[in-house]
Order: C-alpha cells, then sequence, then structure tokens
C-alpha cells in the first residue's frame, strides 16, 4: 500500500511540474493571409518550435477546405473570433503570449491585440488601406463571377513560388472567392479604427516590392499604434509572402529575436535550438522547377504580366484619387467666402 501511495503522490507532483514547466513558456498564434492555409506558416512554425516556443498554427474558418464555397458562409468576424478562441486558450498554458500574422491575418492580430491583452505582435505585410475604389468594383464583380482563378503567385523566388503553386493546386485552392475579398475590404475601416488601442510591443514588417499590399500601409500602421515599443522591417528582396520568399530566413530570425527578447522582459526564459540549427530543421530548399517549354513559359508570362499590370494601375489610380482629393479640398478652403 506504501508504493501505491508514494506512486500517487510522484504522478500528483509530476503533474504539478508539468504544469509550472508549461506556465512558464512562450506561446505564439500563427494566423495566414486570406485564401492561405495553415502550409503559409508551416516553415515558420518549424522554425519557432525548434527555438523553443509552443505554437499553434491557427486555419482560418472557411480556409483549407476542399470546397471553397465555404468561404461564403464565413465573415470578418468569425476570423476574429477564431484567433481570439486560439489566443485565449493559450493563455491558459503559457506565461508569455504573443500574435503572428500574415496579410490578413496581420490585420487581425492587431485587431485582436487592441482589445486582447498580449505581450507582443508580429504583423506582416498587414493591409490597412488597399484601394478605396476596390470594394464597390468587387461587389459588383461578385455578382458576376463569384470566384476568379489566379494563376501567379506574389513569391520573387521562383523555386518557393513553385513549391507555393503545387501546394495550391493539390489543396485546390488556386481560386480566389471574392466574397472573402469583400469581407477582407469591409473589415479594414474596423482595422483602422482599433489601431490607436494597440499598445502591446509590435513588429511590423513590409516588402519594398509587394504587389498585393501597398507598404504604405504598413508605414502607416507603425504611425497609428500606440505601442511605446515599435519597430518596422522593410524588406527588399521578397514579394508579398514573405514567409516563403527569399528573406524568409531573415523574417523567422527577427521574429523568433522579438519573441525571445518580449518574453525575457517578462520573466519567461526560452530555451531551444540556436538559430542555425533550428534553420536546418526549418528552412529546407525547395526543389527547383521544371523547365518549360516556351509555349507554356510565354503563356505564364503574359498572365503575370497582366497581373502586375493591374496591380501598378490600381496603385496608380489610388495615388491619383488621393492628391486629386487633396487638391479639391485644399482648393475648396481657399474658395469658401
Amino acid at each position: 500500500m506504501a508504493s501505491l501511495f508514494s506512486t500517487s503522490a510522484g504522478l500528483s507532483e509530476g503533474r504539478a511540474a508539468e504544469a509550472t514547466r508549461r506556465r512558464e513558456e512562450a506561446g505564439v498564434v500563427l494566423v495566414h493571409g486570406l485564401n492561405g492555409s495553415r502550409y503559409d506558416m508551416q516553415e515558420l512554425e518549424s522554425y519557432l518550435r525548434a527555438r523553443g516556443v509552443e505554437v499553434v498554427n491557427l486555419l482560418l474558418p472557411g480556409h483549407g477546405e476542399e470546397d471553397i464555397a465555404r468561404l461564403v458562409e464565413v465573415s470578418w468576424r468569425d476570423w476574429v473570433e477564431a484567433v481570439r478562441s486560439e489566443l485565449q486558450a493559450l493563455k491558459r498554458r503559457c506565461a508569455a503570449v504573443f500574435l503572428v500574422g500574415h496579410s490578413l491575418g496581420g490585420a487581425l492580430v492587431l485587431y485582436v491585440a487592441a482589445q486582447e491583452a498580449v505581450d507582443g505582435v508580429v504583423a506582416m505585410c498587414a493591409p490597412l488601406h488597399l484601394y478605396s475604389w476596390t470594394l464597390p468594383f468587387i461587389r459588383l464583380a461578385r455578382r458576376l463571377m463569384p470566384r476568379i482563378r489566379w494563376a501567379w503567385e506574389d513569391i520573387r523566388d521562383p523555386a518557393a513560388r513553385y513549391a507555393y503553386s503545387r501546394e495550391r493546386f493539390k489543396q485546390s485552392q488556386q481560386w480566389r472567392v471574392l466574397v472573402a475579398i469583400e469581407n477582407l475590404l469591409e473589415f479594414l475601416p474596423h482595422l483602422r479604427q482599433a489601431l490607436p488601442a494597440v499598445t502591446a510591443p509590435t513588429l511590423i514588417m513590409v516588402a519594398r516590392y509587394d504587389h498585393v499590399v501597398p507598404p504604405r500601409d504598413g508605414q502607416a500602421i507603425y504611425r497609428q499604434i500606440s505601442s511605446r515599443e515599435k519597430y518596422l522591417v522593410t524588406f527588399h528582396r521578397s514579394y508579398h509572402l514573405i514567409t516563403k520568399d527569399y528573406d524568409r530566413e531573415e523574417v523567422f530570425e527577427k521574429t523568433a529575436a522579438f519573441i525571445e527578447e518580449q518574453a525575457r522582459q517578462r520573466g519567461v526564459i526560452i530555451q531551444g535550438k540556436n538559430h542555425q540549427r533550428a534553420w536546418q530543421e526549418a528552412g529546407k530548399p525547395f526543389d527547383p522547377p521544371p523547365v518549360l517549354g516556351l509555349q507554356t513559359r510565354c503563356w505564364r508570362w503574359c498572365q503575370q504580366q497582366w497581373q502586375l499590370t493591374s496591380m501598378r494601375v490600381a496603385q496608380f489610380t489610388q495615388c491619383f484619387t488621393s492628391w486629386a482629393t487633396l487638391v479639391y479640398t485644399q482648393t475648396a478652403k481657399k474658395l469658401k467666402p
């Protein structure tokens, strides 16, 4: 009987020690972008785990489904609630909690950080304004074509772009649902109102040659948040999906360094592998793309140029509209009797 009681006591002590150890850990919620999946954050998840951080790679409602019509059934409030729910669950397990998001995920983590207490936020290529005329155009277009096929991913590294496109093809995610884009555009005004309430330490990352989210959106986020400790990092070798592109190693390293520093300031010491070993585990090189025929290459080049031209026209139109509005406003003030 004595041995039985001692074993029970030992188990209880072991569980208590495990609970205490887990409460001393740092945890992070990773949030992917619009029309994305857990694959977008897969390497970053492996890297952070190797560095000693508990990671939740969140799949947003309506995403990652073979039936993309599921995206029609959810709204931006469902996405916010999913992030908030995972954050609250992580708080019960970890002493220091962080939010990391890319694109739509970056906007969501900023919005949640304005309402919930977190120890740090990393927002990668997060949208804030995009293009003012896009919402009415999307509302009209979705009635004519509910979804569009997107032939080009905004990744500069050819090998990474090929691997990402192949994975999206496997998951039947090469289509874009216009209702989801409409939800994003309806969400952004709420984000702009919430930004001044963000006080947690924040790391903002932008890509100089991002063709999806203008870098000025990240700069505007940096100016509008109220965090005393905030950083803005610009990458010059990558396009929009910086977690997969040429700068991904630096993205991972800066994210881990930010989390470790903020956790240390709160008395939580993260014990894991160093950058080199963690990168060897997570940063496996992508297979080179196959050599395509001349006809296929010409067709893909035309598709890419069409999509890039459309994005650049949108950016030019937005800049011209903003300039014209400013000139009109200033002129009206001067002419006002």
